[in-house]
């Protein structure tokens, strides 16, 4: 999707969503004339927001100006004066988008139809579409059954009633409109009856994903911009229009199934009212994520040959002659061919999409105290004090002029690559082959492949 649609969907959404929450006035009907102006004021809106709230929070320099008459403008006043970056972190939002859609066109030239989901039916749809249902059957006794046991304990249903009620509500029968109306109790029999789930935890599953006149309300002065933050048609897609009554939208819903797929795959659930048991569960399932990333980037450099050590710990810098490191390196590599000691640091946080939540993720790297780029420096000092004895720990020649590169991989491409000062060079999994590869040292911040159109390694 490009940056413009989702501004425009999310625009439609926040309509949607206000029009629930506030209750209607007047008597004239609207017409699609009236919807387009709402839609296109919406998304004016929605844009002019966003950018204001993070500018104002320290996200980037820009600013929004009204004048009396109402007129506004957005500009950045310090462009023309490079020091004035100290008052903000100077993301680069276009940056980091062109990035992210960039690698998705390189990842869809990787695709064949089959590989894509199936999109929402559109239009009229008489009857459902068999299909079988498949159970999530986590390992038993690992952190994501944990999570699935607390979740039950909390809320009366686990995953599986959850991909329940998602699956059986985007393919609902539809009428020449293109939504359907329904129960919340036929809903939860249909569901049961597809994935052989006790009714009573699909019908708690849909209590968790109804938005209503109550929870879709939010008294907050921005809260279009608090995504993260309030219930919203993203995460509550079933739809309570009239008491007792649920409107289904197939498009919404299947954005939510695409929604709670990815979040799932990050080791979250998008509700923050979340159980703190659940919550747990899931961030030490989240770990086992991150140290998943760990072997794959290790796995990279033993495919290129290279001489490496994974997980070297601070008893190993001690034993190998090295000052404390301040952590371990997930991945230390001596490349003899180009003299570089990388120092490696996998990381598998969550951005968030809202300003508040990306400005505390970039702040988690960028706290001058303990944050992740203050941590990998150390990391980067404690080798490049003594090269040599670094090199002999990866198996490798101790007679070169080593310097010491430090690089952050991440699984998905992180905002923190796009601020002013990103101190060192940031890339993903898919990338990361070419840049230690690459004759190059990476300047600090995205790596951007020589080829951005690049098919994934």
């Amino acid at each position: 999707m490009l940056p413009n649609d989702s501004v425009a969907t999310s625009a439609l959404n926040l309509l949607l969503q206000e029009a629930l929450a506030t209750s209607p006035q007047g008597d004239r009907a609207v017409d699609l004339l009236a919807v387009a102006d709402l839609i296109a004021l919406a998304e004016l809106i929605l844009y002019s927001g966003i950018t204001a709230v993070a500018g104002a929070r320290g996200l980037h320099g820009l600013e929004l100006h009204v004048r009396a008459t109402g007129v506004f403008h957005i500009d950045q006043p310090d462009a023309e004066d490079p020091t004035a970056t100290a008052t903000h972190l100077g993301l680069d939002q276009k940056a980091w988008t062109r990035a992210r859609h960039h690698h998705w066109l390189a990842q869809s030239r990787q695709s064949t139809l089959a590989d894509l989901s199936a999109p929402p039916h559109v239009g009229p749809k008489p009857y459902r579409t068999p299909a079988a249902f498949t159970a999530l059957r986590p390992d038993p006794g690992s952190s994501l059954a944990r999570a699935d046991q607390e979740l039950c304990r909390s809320w009366g249903f686990g995953f599986d009633a959850l991909v329940a009620v998602l699956g059986t509500a985007v393919d609902w029968p539809t009428d020449p409109a293109g939504y359907g109306i329904t129960t919340p109790d036929e809903l939860a029999r249909e569901a049961a009856a597809w994935s052989g789930l006790p009714t009573s935890d699909t019908r708690a599953a849909i209590d968790q994903l109804v938005l209503d006149r109550g929870n879709a309300a939010d008294d907050r002065e921005h809260r279009y911009t608090e995504v993260e933050r309030r219930p919203r048609l993203n995460t509550h897609p079933l739809i309570s229009a009239d008491p007792g009554q649920l409107l289904l939208l197939p498009w919404v819903i299947h954005t939510a199934q695409e929604v709670y797929e990815a979040a799932f795959r990050d080791g979250r659930l998008p509700h923050r009212d979340l159980p703190a048991p659940v919550r747990g569960a899931l961030a030490k399932h989240r770990q086992a994520t991150e140290q998943q990333l760990e072997r794959d980037i290790a796995a990279i450099a033993n495919r290129l040959g290279l001489p490496h050590v994974a997980n070297f710990r601070e008893k190993d810098a001690e034993r190998a002659g090295l000052p404390t490191t301040g952590g371990e390196i997930d991945l230390l590599i001596a490349d003899p061919a180009t003299a570089r000691l990388w120092v490696v640091e996998a990381k598998h946080p969550h951005p968030g999409h809202a300003p508040h939540a990306i400005i505390q993720h970039i702040k988690r790297f960028t706290d001058p105290k303990d944050g992740y780029l203050t941590k990998v420096l150390r990391k980067v000092d404690a080798v490049a004090s003594n090269p040599q004895a670094a090199a002999l720990a990866c198996a490798a020649p101790t007679d070169d002029t080593w310097r010491v590169v430090p690089l952050i991989v991440t699984q998905a491409i992180d905002p923190t690559a796009f601020i002013a000062d990103p101190k060192v060079a940031f890339t993903i999994t898919d990338y990361l082959d070419q840049v230690l590869t690459t004759p190059a040292d990476p300047e600090p911040g995205w790596w951007t492949p020589p080829d951005e159109y690049t098919a994934r390694s």
